[in-house]
């Protein structure tokens, strides 16, 4: 068994309850651990034999540069949803969505949800 983490996908996006957080993009960090049986990709080195996680980059992508949404728990959970229906093989999927400059009057380094499946 093993993971694969895909760390900090950049995106600027227009996601938020506040009306202006529609209109100006604003900095997302998105992170995905995938919990993935490695053994036949090791012993062959065969990509097919594992998750592709170009692919699970792009579904990431997908949703993020998607349809705006209010909440980064919604967010979190369509990344959830379609990188699980990428591949059987995925046993376990965690993800985090850090808005890096959110509005909430108080200097920070961002606010982050975290999904996990069975959450």
């Amino acid at each position: 068994m093993g993971r694969i983490r895909l760390k900090q996908l950049r995106f600027y996006a227009c996601h938020g309850v506040l009306p202006h957080e529609h209109q100006v993009p604003q900095e997302f960090w998105v992170d995905v651990d995938l919990l993935v049986p490695f053994k036949e990709a090791a012993e062959h080195d065969q990509l097919t034999e594992t998750v592709d996680y170009a692919q699970v980059a792009e579904a990431v992508q997908g949703v993020m540069m998607g349809p705006p949404v209010r909440l980064l728990e919604t967010l979190a959970y369509q990344i959830l949803r379609r990188v699980r229906a990428l591949d059987a093989r995925i046993l376990r999927v965690e993800v985090r969505v850090t808005k890096v400059a959110p509005p909430i009057g108080v200097p920070s380094h961002g606010v982050e949800v975290v999904v996990t499946d069975g959450d």
